[in-house]
């Protein structure tokens, strides 16, 4: 095939991908009505990128990793594994089919690919159907292979990205970053005890508004995964997990959160968030105990 071909169609694929980008701020009907394509050039997208490098399969999941984590690969296919059956139970849906997990092997290789700044902390991110994970090799200091594996089962990403995935699947891409990042962390914290740190210096929480569409951008991020996970809490002690479930659902039908909250919880965002703050005020919530 020509270099010509190759490159018009790596061009279809990046301007898809930022479509899919971008598609957090479209209407909600183009959202859910896109979804499948999207997501589907994205997962052929980072296939393509990775068709050359080791993998190693599971029944749920396929691992492509770098040949200096040829030794840790399997611990990180374990843990997926291992998180597989509580996530899907706790979020009431499973993966439509194998999904592919990327090993990298520092956070400067993984940072490489959403264009963020190599000292980015995060070791693991999920996007477009695939999760990408950063080597347990880069922050695990033991050197015994059990001890990485304990370490990386418990304190390792693998089930809050596979929620972000969930529900990614169930709302079919509709739904507001502080709700995934909020699931993603209940579910973590259900499964392996984690909580990230709260914020030590918070006066107020942010508005619903600041933490879809401009989350990364919050000054103070331990705040706003804080009030997400708590915010996820609230819904799930006063309405049941059931009802997010349902929440979820409306979501994947194309309406708006909006009317999703007033159809399932029976009250609209703004006096969602003005009970929530009435419940958990700040100064007392703000830093996680």
């Amino acid at each position: 095939m020509s270099s010509r071909w190759w490159s018009g169609i790596a061009a279809g694929f990046f301007a898809l991908i930022v479509a899919g980008a971008n598609l957090v701020r479209a209407p909600v009907w183009l959202r859910t009505s896109s979804y499948g394509a999207v997501r589907w050039v994205a997962e052929a997208h980072a296939a393509w990128q990775t068709r050359q490098w080791p993998e190693i399969e599971s029944p749920h999941f396929r691992l492509r990793y770098r040949e200096q984590d040829a030794t840790v690969a399997p611990i990180v296919l374990a843990a997926a594994e291992e998180a597989y059956a509580p996530v899907e139970e706790m979020l009431g849906n499973a993966p439509r089919r194998q999904t592919l997990i990327i090993l990298y092997p520092d956070r400067r290789s993984l940072a490489l690919q959403f264009g963020w700044p190599a000292s980015e902390s995060a070791m693991g991110v999920y996007w477009g159907g695939v999760i990408r994970v950063l080597s347990p090799l880069d922050w695990i200091s033991a050197e015994d292979l059990q001890d990485i594996a304990r370490i990386f089962t418990t304190s390792g990403p693998m089930a809050h990205e596979l929620a972000h995935l969930l529900v990614d699947e169930r709302a079919r891409g509709n739904y507001p970053r502080w709700l995934t990042e909020g699931l993603a962390q209940y579910v973590e914290k259900k499964i392996t005890g984690f909580t990230m740190p709260g914020s030590l210096t918070a006066r107020e929480w942010y508005s619903l508004r600041s933490m879809d569409y401009g989350y990364d951008g919050l000054p103070d991020q331990a705040l706003a995964y804080r009030q997400s996970l708590l915010m996820t809490e609230y819904m799930v002690d006063g309405w049941g997990l059931a009802t997010v479930h349902r929440l979820l659902d409306e979501l994947g039908k194309g309406i708006t959160l909006e009317k999703a909250f007033q159809e399932i919880l029976g009250m609209d965002l703004e006096a969602f968030a003005a009970a929530f703050t009435r419940e958990y005020p700040v100064e007392k919530y703000a830093r996680s105990h």
